[in-house]
């Protein structure tokens, strides 16, 4: 069974064939359409709020990278110390015990430099700091581009 088309959308179809590619239907012949109609500007509001948020968050992310930072000095400086710990000559009461402090104490703080507040943890908050600033650059030059003219009717 064979459907026709309502009346009058086969020439609707034509019609948006043509404005597709430029062109306005004319039985008398096609002629090049208008310029199209401008974008709308993007609704500033939730570009706003997500400019906000995201300033908000990097300026608190930031803040957590200095604590990660002053966390990690006292770390990075019980390391620095192992090598000269390890190198003492002198005499020791208890030679396995001062080996197992060493041991512990480098342990522990490899343990928190790589999990807690070293440079892993640091680059993972970095990352997700200039992401966020990235983001409220791109959301800045959208809220502060200026409107373009409307055209009047």
């Amino acid at each position: 069974m064979h459907r026709s088309w309502p009346l009058g959308t086969a020439g609707q179809l034509i019609r948006l064939t043509l404005a597709t590619l430029g062109l306005v239907y004319d039985p008398a012949g096609n002629r090049p359409a208008p310029p199209p109609l401008p974008l709308p500007p993007p609704e500033p509001e939730p570009l706003q709020s997500r400019l906000a948020y995201c300033e908000h968050h990097a300026g608190r992310l930031c803040y957590e990278l200095n604590q990660l930072r002053l966390k990690a000095a006292p770390y990075e400086a019980r390391l620095a110390a192992l090598p000269a710990l390890r190198a003492f000559t002198g005499p020791v009461k208890h030679p396995a015990r001062e080996e197992n402090w060493l041991a512990l104490l480098e342990s522990e703080t490899e343990t928190a430099l790589l999990y807690d507040c070293g440079r892993g943890p640091q680059k993972l908050l970095e990352a997700r700091i200039a992401g966020l600033e990235r983001e409220a650059e791109v959301l800045r030059e959208l809220v502060e581009e200026p409107a373009e003219p409307t055209p009047h009717a």
